[in-house]
């Protein structure tokens, strides 16, 4: 499996920043959901965040088979510095946003439901 991360062509460096700092969390986000790990998906999910496992398991449910198939991830220049959004692009067409949130200076993914303003 292979997965590319790379920014958008944005007029700010912030893009290229949140790439530097999540490339590791939105690589790990594509594997579990390609070993259909939905408790270890959940586990990349903002801790302040309720019925991450949940959502983790639809997640997997609808992206993990064709996450082991290469993916390109565009990381997209962040509004605020705690918030992005990344475009997945599945082999075959199937598209994701995945949405991050940062808190104590941590990448996590949006998982399940509360606001991705660490409270």
């Amino acid at each position: 499996m292979t997965v590319t991360v790379r920014a958008a062509v944005a007029d700010s460096p912030d893009a290229e920043e949140v790439v530097d700092e999540a490339e590791l969390l939105i690589k790990a986000y594509v594997q579990r959901l390609a070993a259909g790990d939905a408790a270890g998906l959940g586990d990349l999910g903002a801790p302040w965040y309720t019925g991450r496992r949940e959502a983790a398991e639809e997640l997997v449910a609808d992206y993990g088979s064709v996450a082991a198939r290469p993916v390109e991830a565009t990381v997209a220049d962040p509004v605020v510095p705690y918030l992005a959004h990344v475009d997945v692009r599945f082999t075959g067409g199937k598209r994701q946003t995945l949405y991050l949130t940062r808190g104590d200076g941590v990448w996590w993914v949006e998982l399940g439901e509360d606001d991705p303003v660490h409270p």
